[in-house]
């Protein structure tokens, strides 16, 4: 038997998280295989478990992961679970990807969501990093329980017996709702990559906004200042990186002020919710 631990991760959070749902799968007797969403789709014949994992990004699943579900094609009753890290709220993204499973026609044996470092530019720029230090040695344990547990309900499943679903999350609140619309694969590739651009006056032409790109996204050759294509996941990492704060981009724009004044105000007010005081200084995180 063997299962598909296929995930997205930009900062290399839930590749952690990933891992440790495949040596659970491992010690339960399952061939587990790890697939990065950078390299491409998975192929997904060999598998007889399918598993998907994602950071939360705008309250939805990050654009690899949301796009690699929603090209699966016909599952037809295949078993299939899904992971998600989020650092404040993950709003509906695990909702909408289940859904996504369920109109393939594959039968979900699990989900799982932990807290993960959430270092979104909109937040550290406002000195707030939330959920630092996760996800914790706890979490990962608990991933790796979960990756023992889809083995039992897969083998329940042969015999007959259908899993009981996990509970839905509740609806996305109504401004989370319209930060997740403003920031579509539609909306991002279409209109926010195209507002990427460096100062010429202040970038020194370093190259780490394209070393650092997830997606690939950020051309640039040594003397030359770096440019944008469409393939812009909306992790905005390359501005966060960027050392001399040089490329200004969507986030700069004064309609989403409100919005990520509202999102940090709430979530440093939630008890449930740990963060740290922050400042990006030449492209780092620095804790104050």
């Amino acid at each position: 038997m063997r299962a598909l631990v296929a995930f997205c991760s930009v900062t290399g959070t839930t590749r952690r998280v990933a891992e440790h749902i495949a040596e659970g799968l491992e010690s339960a007797g399952v061939a587990a295989v790890l697939h990065d969403l950078r390299d491409g789709p998975p192929d997904i014949t060999a598998f007889d478990i399918l598993g998907f994992g994602f950071p939360t990004h705008f309250y939805r699943a990050a654009m690899p992961a949301e796009e690699t579900i929603t090209a699966l094609g016909r599952l037809d009753g295949r078993s299939a679970f899904l992971f998600a890290l989020y650092g404040t709220y993950r709003g509906s993204a695990l909702n909408h990807a289940r859904a996504t499973l369920r109109r393939a026609g594959a039968t979900e044996i699990g989900v799982f969501s932990c807290l993960g470092d959430d270092r979104f530019l909109g937040y550290t720029r406002l000195g707030y990093e939330f959920s630092p230090d996760h996800p914790t040695a706890e979490e990962l344990e608990a991933a790796r329980q979960f990756g023992r547990g889809l083995v039992a309900t897969h083998a329940a499943l042969q015999e007959g017996r259908m899993p009981t679903p996990d509970p839905v999350d509740p609806r996305t609140p109504l401004v989370f709702a319209l930060e997740r619309a403003a920031f579509s694969p539609l909306l991002v590739r279409s209109v926010h990559s195209r507002a990427f651009r460096p100062d010429p006056a202040v970038c020194t032409r370093c190259g780490r906004c394209s070393r650092v790109c997830p997606n690939s996204n950020v051309a640039w050759e040594r003397h030359e200042l770096p440019t944008w294509g469409r393939e812009c996941m909306g992790c905005f990492e390359c501005v966060a990186s960027c050392p001399e704060n040089a490329i200004h981009s969507a986030l700069d724009w004064l309609v989403f002020r409100p919005f990520l004044a509202h999102n940090v105000r709430r979530a440093a007010h939630d008890p449930a919710l740990e963060h740290a005081q922050v400042e990006l200084q030449r492209g780092k995180i620095v804790r104050t």
